[in-house]
């Protein structure tokens, strides 16, 4: 499937909130960002609606994105990808279910683990849960690089390297709506998908916060 090179050039819209301006530097982007942590982590639910690309070397695919969050409960539907034409990946504390356009069902511990099993690709679920925040994993050793406003720029993590293109106001908060997100193949295993260096590119077009 030939990769949508426009996607990019998507423009980022969210409920009641515009993309947004170029900001002033702040006087201390460290302290600026510690307290950007701090109200990010109180969001516990949301919706969002955009668009999520992937490409390696030899394929890609694009897809639209619903993603509602409730807590710990996910529910993501994906239209559009692998020629499958639908599909509804859910999370709770009973596990992980994916359920395509045809009603098969396909059950997991792991969400991302299910998906991979499933269509073959792994698709960093666990990280975006807080990259589409704007927040790095928690626990989890990373390197990362803070723009003037005191906002991620970049972050390498768990063996991605993601890169935070925009930013969209909602309120008083700044939230991407455009990440580059790649892993480099390392052939760390004998996988040669989970090896093969792999793009993801996530525009959010739409946030609304509960």
């Amino acid at each position: 499937m030939r990769y949508a090179a426009g996607l990019l050039g998507l423009t980022a819209l969210a409920a009641g909130c515009a993309t947004a301006p170029s900001l002033p530097p702040v006087e201390n982007p460290a302290a600026t960002w510690q307290a950007r942590q701090t109200e990010l982590r109180l969001i516990t639910a949301w919706k969002i609606q955009g668009r999520l690309a992937m490409r390696t070397a030899e394929e890609g695919w694009q897809a639209s994105l619903n993603w509602v969050r409730e807590g710990e409960r996910h529910r993501i539907d994906l239209t559009g990808p692998l020629g499958r034409g639908h599909l509804r990946l859910t999370r709770d504390d009973q596990g992980a279910e994916l359920r395509d356009a045809d009603q098969h069902v396909w059950r997991a511990e792991n969400p991302e683990q299910l998906l991979y099993r499933t269509t073959g690709w792994l698709v960093p679920l666990n990280g975006l849960n807080y990259w589409a925040l704007g927040l790095p994993l928690p626990d989890t050793a990373a390197s990362q690089e803070l723009d003037p406003q005191g906002r991620l720029k970049t972050l390498a993590q768990s063996g991605w390297d993601i890169r935070f293109l925009e930013y969209t106001r909602y309120g008083s908060l700044d939230l991407p709506s455009k990440l580059f997100i790649k892993r480099q193949g390392g052939g760390a295993s004998d996988n040669p998908i989970k090896d093969a260096a792999l793009e993801v590119r996530l525009v959010i077009e739409r946030w609304v916060l509960n």
